[in-house]
């Protein structure tokens, strides 16, 4: 891929309460990283690692504390999905491709933040880029993301197992007022032959997974009968894919676990966002296109 982006590095979810939602997202058949907090911030995570990506589940645990605007958006949106990170093989030559592609890339940032492990804290480093409202999105809702310290953030092998038979992200869906204005910047950040233009849809391939846009008059296109309330306005992150093993015995522990879950035409299966702090999500096991 252009720039040297490797793919969908990993999606945030923000939850108001970070315990509660370790225990939710365990209860659908996750496997859980031990807590990590950022250093100086007010904000913890829990990671659901698969082979390639990731999700991070972000609450407060400290409202004193800076929160990266993570108390108002909570506040004002609820619970939910926050945001998608690509990955990046060489920040510095990723920074300077983007600049020399026009689009505008914030500087080279550089992050820490603290793992708990029970042997004792690491320290994982990232380096982050980024990207501007050209986007659709907002600074802190899309960015790229270089670890430094991939071996701290990866750890035990167990970490990627997982009882639903999750392996990886599959999609990312996002609801803007216009996603054919989108088309240009997609091209330029991902390259022309990744990105699609369809019924005013308009879906990014990141290899191992698609990120998607759609207004919302076309929702209907891609979850057939539901109805979406984009009240707090635009971009609106709306829904999140996972890629399993096999769909069936996703679907039996799920249902052994207690979850009503709807069987779409497309032979996924959804969960209410009530289910998953607010995500609409669902399973799938048709392979990436």
């Amino acid at each position: 891929m252009l720039h040297n982006i490797t793919g969908i590095d990993h999606a945030l979810i923000g939850v108001e309460n970070l315990e509660g939602a370790k225990e939710t997202f365990q209860k659908l058949g996750f496997t859980l990283t031990p807590r990590g907090s950022h250093i100086g911030w007010g904000t913890a995570n829990y990671c659901i690692m698969f082979g390639n990506d990731y999700i991070e589940l972000l609450g407060i645990v400290d409202p004193a504390k800076e929160t990266n605007g993570l108390d108002r958006t909570l506040e004002t949106r609820g619970e939910g999905l926050l945001g998608l990170a690509l990955g990046s093989d060489n920040p510095e030559v990723t920074h300077k491709s983007l600049e020399v592609a026009g689009l505008s890339p914030s500087g080279l940032l550089e992050l820490k933040r603290k793992l708990e492990l029970p042997e004792g804290d690491v320290l994982p480093e990232f380096k982050l880029i980024r990207l501007n409202a050209s986007a659709g999105l907002q600074e802190k809702h899309l960015f790229i993301c270089h670890h430094l310290t991939p071996e701290l953030v990866r750890g035990e092998p167990a970490w990627e197992v997982h009882d639903n038979g999750a392996e990886r992200i599959a999609s990312f869906v996002v609801i803007v007022e216009d996603p054919g204005a989108l088309l240009d910047y997609y091209r330029q950040l991902c390259g022309f032959i990744n990105v699609t233009l369809t019924d005013n849809t308009l879906t990014v391939n990141l290899g191992g997974g698609n990120l998607i846009f759609v207004n919302d008059r076309d929702i209907d296109l891609l979850y057939p009968g539901l109805t979406v309330d984009t009240g707090e306005g635009f971009p609106h992150l709306f829904a999140m894919t996972i890629g399993v093993r096999n769909l069936v015995e996703t679907g039996r522990y799920l249902e052994r676990a207690g979850y009503k879950t709807l069987r779409i035409s497309n032979g996924s299966i959804r969960l209410d966002p009530s289910e998953a702090c607010g995500v609409l999500l669902e399973f799938s096991d048709r392979a990436a296109s």
